[in-house]
């Protein structure tokens, strides 16, 4: 709306957007790792078996020639019996011995890890339309670094679950506020951009890579801390949004965000641009109060709002348990480890950079619709493939093709619900509509794990789900409203706000520019 007509106005897209989204944004690639380094770290070593420290026979014995080796010990023999592991990689698997009795502490911690992602994105999505984009934003990466590196001293399995749910708490708040924060700095054709480019994606291809070179959980952790730092300093360039500031009646601050933009992308400020500001907090001061805190209550009020935020983050759930369960699962695909991390990756790349072309052509709802249906095609091949008789070595190449198939179509459905789940709400509510979303997402991250821990290595029994559940995906996307080339609400008004007997409603933008025309 009038937000929309003043950036636009500024350029849409320039050398400050650029700018925001490379301070902003980059840093997604590192919050990729905080959340998938368990796809790592909860890898068991490829070999590993029991000594009897009592018996002198057995202590040099070598892992080529154990009896024992994967062998769990007999019931009642844990307390003489060591754990030893192959040295190629050292994960936390190896470091507090999560094998046998203690095998299922393993899904304990990504499920405790999610659970603080769920719980972080809650917290965020309120914050942010309280304190603002940016301080929330910047707390996050600040404390996201602080654990990692606290993390990495972990002296028990305790210790480091409790740091592995703080993490996730930085996790969800990063990805609630980044979003919708870089998009209210860009005009409405630009918007499906910031989801095209491959933050995600490369970030944790770059996981992979130093997986590889470092195969240390300890290390990595000391990495990814370090590595943020200076992105920190963004925080004396990056301006709070103006949506947010003209929405909360801080005018004056909000222009002065105004002049950055005309300053940086060498444009002239709009002559109109407190008319429209001003008119944009009047807007909002008639659909409630200027002061108002609003609250994820407010993502459900009339039948409308109902329907859309419910449709929105039933999606949300079902594609996150896909995408999660295959990047935390990605330990029982054949092949290389770091290359199928690497794959899990890469796969998604050319995909999501072809959402924005997609979304700006057919639209997001008929983008989101062919990309789940991908998503559940290989989701299905995998369970053909699974029961077809074939040769092992073919069977295990033909699943994890077809794995990577479902795993590129749910990324690239979930990069398209990206913006059309922000686009869909009024800037009062929409980091708590955006964050809504986000904490249905991390119910599915939570129950992802334990899903994909069914069956042992038949395939069957998880694919089946996740097919299932691409399906769901693909039909709910029918009854979702098409957002493609729509300005972005700025309020309540005319979203879920009813007038009051007696209130005075600006029905269209049009009424607008005819009363700045008429000099009023």
């Amino acid at each position: 709306m009038y937000s929309d007509e003043i950036i636009d106005g500024v350029g849409g897209m320039s050398r400050f957007q650029i700018t925001i989204m490379l301070l902003v944004m980059v840093p997604k690639g590192l919050i990729a790792w905080g959340m998938l380094m368990m796809s790592f770290m909860g890898v068991v070593p490829d070999k590993w078996w029991c000594t009897d420290v009592v018996s002198d026979a057995t202590e040099n014995v070598g892992a080529s020639n154990y009896t024992g080796l994967k062998m769990c010990p007999a019931t009642g023999n844990e307390s003489t019996c060591t754990f030893v592991y192959s040295h190629e990689k050292k994960t936390a698997i190896s470091e507090w011995n999560l094998l046998c009795d203690m095998e299922g502490i393993k899904p304990l911690i990504t499920a405790v890890q999610m659970t603080g992602v769920l719980i972080g994105a809650f917290i965020s999505g309120q914050s942010a339309d309280v304190i603002g984009r940016k301080k929330t934003y910047y707390i996050s990466v600040f404390l996201h670094a602080g654990f990692n590196l606290t993390a990495a001293f972990s002296i028990s399995w305790q210790m480091f679950i409790a740091l592995r749910f703080c993490i996730g708490l930085m996790v969800g708040s990063f990805l609630v506020v980044s979003f919708t924060y870089t998009m209210e700095f860009i005009g409405t054709r630009w918007r499906p951009i910031i989801a095209a480019i491959p933050f995600w994606p490369v970030g944790s291809a770059l996981l992979a890579l130093t997986c590889w070179l470092r195969p240390n959980w300890s290390d990595l952790h000391i990495i990814l801390a370090a590595i943020q730092v200076p992105f920190l300093f963004g925080y004396l360039i990056v301006p709070e949004s103006l949506r947010w500031l003209a929405v909360h009646g801080k005018l004056e601050e909000a222009e002065k965000v105004v002049d950055q933009m005309a300053r940086y992308n060498k444009r002239e400020k709009p002559a109109n641009t407190a008319i429209l500001l001003k008119k944009l907090s009047d807007e909002e001061r008639r659909g409630g109060n200027s002061d108002r805190k609003y609250s994820y209550l407010d993502i459900y009020r009339g039948w409308s709002m109902f329907k859309k935020s419910t449709v929105h983050q039933v999606i949300w759930l079902l594609v996150a348990f896909v995408y999660y369960g295959i990047s935390f699962g990605v330990g029982r695909l054949t092949g290389n480890l770091y290359v199928n991390m690497f794959l899990v990756s890469v796969i998604s790349l050319p995909s999501e950079m072809s959402v924005f072309f997609f979304n700006n052509k057919f639209g997001r709802r008929w983008t989101g619709f062919s990309f789940f249906l991908l998503a559940a095609g290989g989701a299905f091949g995998v369970v053909i493939a699974s029961r077809v008789g074939m040769d092992e070595t073919i069977r295990g190449k033909v699943t994890t093709t077809l794995a990577l198939i479902c795993r590129l179509g749910a990324a690239s459905a979930w990069s398209c619900y990206l913006v059309y789940t922000s686009e869909s709400y009024p800037t009062v509510i929409r980091t708590l509509g955006y964050g809504g979303a986000n904490i249905a997402s991390r119910l599915g991250g939570i129950i992802s794990p334990y899903v994909f821990a069914m069956g042992g290595d038949d395939l069957l029994p998880p694919f089946v789900i996740v097919g299932s559940a691409m399906v769901v995906c693909t039909l709910l996307t029918l009854l979702t409203q098409e957002t493609k080339g729509a300005p972005l609400a700025d309020t309540t008004v005319g979203a879920s706000w009813k007038p009051e007997p007696g209130d005075v409603v600006i029905a269209d933008t049009k009424d607008i520019k005819l009363e700045e025309k008429n000099g009023n």
